[in-house]
């Protein structure tokens, strides 16, 4: 692995990450050359300039294919900017419904957050651009010498969720499902799926993992680690909910979890994890 500049990385001769490693709110990026143009996995349209400057760097090809590894904003937002270009555009099917369902109010959530994302989005008339391509379990992309495989589990971190894995440099793209350095934001997930599609990550053999947020990483154990954490805060909860804990008496469990975890940024997830994990056990307990 070789670090090009500050936000780009080189782990192999064709594939590229694009990452944000101390932003819980910028998500990561891949860029994979093959001989039939390149393939980009997830976009920001806060960072794509800086995305399409790097790419006239490393190559003069093309993008032709760009993949959505799920509908976030953080992870599909410049959709458009490719789309304009006549590149496709590659999700599952969910992943489009998605956007389909949250696109508008997800761009207008974003711009009354912060008014530098409003500004970029009317200054480039940002639209939601939908995938034009989808699949519902398995979809193989052979260009050239590289191969791409797209696999979809179901609904973990989101709704649509793929894993993006390169058998031939075993890398594998995680979008969301995982998260490195960083507590993991469940807010729209369905945890035991999630961990039990960490789990099939964990089948691969991978030489990187390239997470939604944080740093890359080699190291197997910081997968193991989100799943561990991921398992035991589900089960405690389950626990202390069905011995008849209140969500406010759950939440004094938060602070005790966090400092087991003093090295992980996002402290806001956990709190939104607890919530969210919660209120999906509540109909189940009593």
């Amino acid at each position: 692995m070789r670090k090009k500049n500050d936000n780009l990385y080189q782990l192999s001769d064709s594939t590229y990450t694009f990452i944000f490693p101390t932003y819980d709110d910028l998500g990561n990026a891949g860029i994979v050359k093959t001989d039939e143009g390149v393939v980009v996995v997830d976009n920001d349209v806060r960072t794509v300039d800086q995305l399409f400057a790097t790419l006239s760097q490393i190559t003069d090809k093309p993008v032709r294919f760009v993949i959505n590894s799920h509908h976030a904003f953080d992870h599909a937002s410049a959709n458009f900017v490719f789309a304009e270009q006549g590149v496709t555009i590659i999700s599952s099917k969910r992943c489009r419904e998605e956007m389909i369902r949250h696109g508008e109010s997800s761009f207008k959530r974003w711009s009354d957050r912060e008014a530098s994302i409003k500004k970029i989005l009317e200054e480039k008339m940002a639209t939601v651009a939908l995938p034009h391509i989808t699949f519902d379990h398995e979809l193989e992309l052979n260009l050239g010498e590289e191969t791409i495989q797209l696999f979809y589990y179901g609904h973990a971190h989101t709704p649509g969720d793929i894993v993006i894995y390169l058998p031939k440099d075993q890398i594998l793209f995680g979008g969301d499902l995982l998260w490195v350095g960083f507590f993991p934001n469940v807010r729209e997930a369905n945890v035991p799926n999630l961990i039990n599609v960490v789990n099939r990550i964990l089948e691969f053999p991978v030489k990187y993992y390239i997470p939604g947020h944080g740093s890359i990483t080699s190291d197997r154990s910081e997968v193991t680690r989100m799943r561990d954490f991921l398992d035991f805060l589900y089960k405690s909860i389950d626990e202390m909910a069905r011995n008849g804990k209140s969500l406010e008496e759950i939440r004094t469990f938060e602070n005790s979890l966090a400092k087991k975890h003093p090295d992980w940024r996002g402290r806001r997830f956990l709190t939104t994890a607890v919530e969210v994990i919660y209120q999906s056990l509540v109909g189940d307990v009593g």
